[in-house]
């Protein structure tokens, strides 16, 4: 279930027992960049955050996996290292770092996170807006599918955006 909507917050911040991070198949995170500066973006934040330790996790785990890293679609974990979160739960919505996002590959991802988040007995759970940041898919499209999917689930899922409109209660375009 959709437990609460955070708006304009850092979700490298949240207390949550998991943050889902919208992750490329490589692991990649912002690099050297976004250890010394706050960067937009949920993997720039979790690299800032961590010091970087995310991304030399995210990269290791990739690594192993194989040669070519993960496949859009696919989910993994890594520790939440100098976060208050137990893991970070890296959702796949891009191949290579800095790519577009598909829809198809969002409804493949939700249902993933929830098996993951349901299987680690978490009671809550960090979710931004997969894909409509780099992969620039539309705020509200995700908004409403995270909305449908989430409401059986037994954890509690907070959702990220620096989207979303309360007067209206939607999601609207812009930055």
């Amino acid at each position: 279930m959709i437990e609460k909507i955070i708006v304009n917050e850092n979700i490298a911040l949240a207390k949550a027992e998991g943050i889902v991070n919208a992750a490329n198949g490589f692991g990649y995170m912002g690099g050297e960049r976004c250890i010394n500066e706050q960067h937009k973006g949920v993997a720039e934040s979790l690299q800032y955050a961590s010091h970087g330790e995310i991304e030399k996790l995210s990269r290791e785990e990739c690594k192993n996996h194989g040669l070519f890293g993960y496949p859009k679609g696919s989910v993994f974990i890594t520790n939440a290292p100098l976060l208050d979160a137990l893991c970070i739960i890296h959702a796949v919505t891009m191949k290579t770092p800095g790519s577009k996002a598909s829809f198809r590959t969002i409804k493949k991802l939700v249902p993933e996170i929830i098996k993951v988040a349901e299987y680690l007995h978490f009671k809550t759970v960090a979710v931004p807006l997969l894909g409509t940041g780099t992969g620039g898919l539309p705020h509200k499209l995700v908004y409403d599918y995270l909305t449908d999917c989430l409401a059986d689930s037994q954890v509690k899922f907070w959702v990220y955006t620096n989207h979303y409109d309360r007067t209206y209660d939607k999601i609207i375009k812009g930055t």
